[in-house]
């Protein structure tokens, strides 16, 4: 049973360029995401969840340059990926 499906893009293929820019856009809504994360950690002691963060970033040029699934999909990562490190140092 094959479990996973690999596709390797070369800088050749004609798709590279487009999925550049996706990457680029959402590395930088994760970015930026976690830095508001931080800081409302730092200096209010509360973890900014999906929800929050969502209405707050969804007029942020960053959040637009993005499809608003794969907008969402990115903020909700980013949650868990949060989560995950609290459930780890507990």
């Amino acid at each position: 049973m094959q479990l996973v499906e690999r596709h390797i893009i070369t800088k050749n293929h004609s798709f590279w360029s487009s999925l550049d820019q996706v990457c680029f856009a959402s590395k930088n809504l994760y970015n930026k995401a976690n830095y508001n994360i931080r800081q409302s950690l730092i200096f209010c002691g509360e973890f900014s969840h999906y929800n929050l963060l969502d209405k707050v970033l969804k007029s942020t040029p960053e959040y637009r340059a993005l499809p608003a699934k794969v907008a969402q999909q990115t903020l909700r990562n980013l949650e868990q990926n949060w989560s995950s490190f609290f459930a780890g140092i507990k």
